[in-house]
Order: structure tokens, then sequence, then C-alpha cells
């Protein structure tokens, strides 16, 4: 490639850097916002959400796009072919851990009474650990930190955890009758969002490792 074309070239990969920290920070926003509806119903920041996540979406499409456009465009080495494959497999699983973050918000909106403080405490705690997941395994990214992506990827076991443990008072909260049983069936598909989205996380994780790695 001529000095031009390799300037062109590292432009292009900045741009897919700087588009998917974009959709990150969407991501994040999000869930920073889902949380707070989850303590105090609001239907006008739901539907805010619900508008952040339209742009997370077109910024999805345009990561695509321009991955696809670099990829027929030029003959990338090694270490960047990994790169803009990652990055196109990464951005379609934070468009989707951002997905169950409008989901919480937009369910958390409709909440007609006041969770238990116990149980409250755990899915403060559960969102907290996925958020800390979530900002790493983007530094891991920006910084090409495989180890840092490992931890990240290890630390989907406590998520999983907090998950059974919310199952379980949910499931015993039906029979208690402490909480209307569309409030739980709520909570539990709150609950569920939250450890797929770790999934995702996860996933993000591996495919940072294959980017640095090459495995």
């Amino acid at each position: 490639m001529t000095n031009h074309t390799l300037k062109k070239f590292d432009r292009d990969l900045e741009q897919i850097k700087a588009e998917l920290n974009e959709l990150a920070s969407i991501v994040l926003k999000e869930f920073e916002q889902a949380i707070d509806i989850f303590d105090q119903p609001n239907t006008e920041l739901a539907d805010n959400i619900v508008a952040q996540d339209r742009i997370a979406n077109q910024c999805l499409s345009n990561i695509e796009q321009h991955g696809a456009r670099v990829l027929a465009r030029q003959h990338a080495v090694a270490d960047d072919l990994r790169f803009i494959l990652s990055s196109m497999r990464i951005a379609p699983r934070l468009e989707r851990v951002g997905d169950y973050a409008k989901s919480m918000a937009v369910k958390s909106s409709q909440f007609k009474q006041v969770i238990p403080d116990e149980l409250n405490e755990i899915f403060h705690q559960m969102h907290l650990h996925l958020v800390t997941m979530l900002r790493s395994v983007i530094e891991a990214y920006n910084t090409k930190n495989a180890t840092q992506a490992n931890v990240v990827w290890e630390g989907d076991d406590t998520l999983d955890a907090y998950y059974r443990d919310v199952y379980t008072r949910l499931i015993q909260g039906f029979s208690q009758q402490t909480t209307s049983s569309q409030q739980l069936v709520e909570l539990l598909f709150i609950a569920k969002g939250l450890e797929r989205a770790g999934d995702h996380i996860s996933d993000i994780a591996t495919d940072v490792q294959f980017m640095v790695n090459g495995a």
C-alpha cells in the first residue's frame, strides 16, 4: 500500500474504534439511567432510553458498514484484520446489551409497589457488577489487554450467582404474596436480562482475547 493509502487505512481503523466507543458510551448511559428508573419509576426517562437505543442501532449499522467497506477495499495484515473482525463482532453484542438496559427501564417504569429492601440490594449489586464488567471489557478493547479481558470473562460467574439468588427470592415471593405476581414476573425478566447481558459481555471479552492473541 502507498503511504497515502496507509494513512487512510489507519484513519479507518481509528474511526471504527471511535464508533464502537460511541456505542459503548450509549449502552453504559442506558444502564445508568435504567437503575434510576428501577429505584424511582419514570416513564419519561424510560422513553428517553428507548430513543437512545435507536441511536445505538444506528451506531451498530455504521460500524458494520464501515468495517465491510474497509475489508473490501484493503488487504489488511493479520493484526488489523483481527481488529476489524473483532470490532464487527463486538458491536452487535454491545447493541444487544443495550436492549436489556432498555427492557429494564421500560419494565421498571411501570412498577406500582416498592421492592423489598433485601431484593432491591441484590439487584443493585447485580447491576453494579454488570456495569463494572462492561466498563472493563471496553477498556480491555481499547488497550488491547487480553489479561483484563480474561478477568471480565471470569466475572460472569459472579453475575450468574447473583441471578440464582434473585431467582430463588422471587420464587419465594410468589408463595409469600408480599409483592404482586405481575411485578414479580417483571423482576424475574429484568434479572434474566441482566444475566444474559453478562453473557454477551463475556463473549465480548472472548472477542478481545481473539483480537489480541489470535486465539
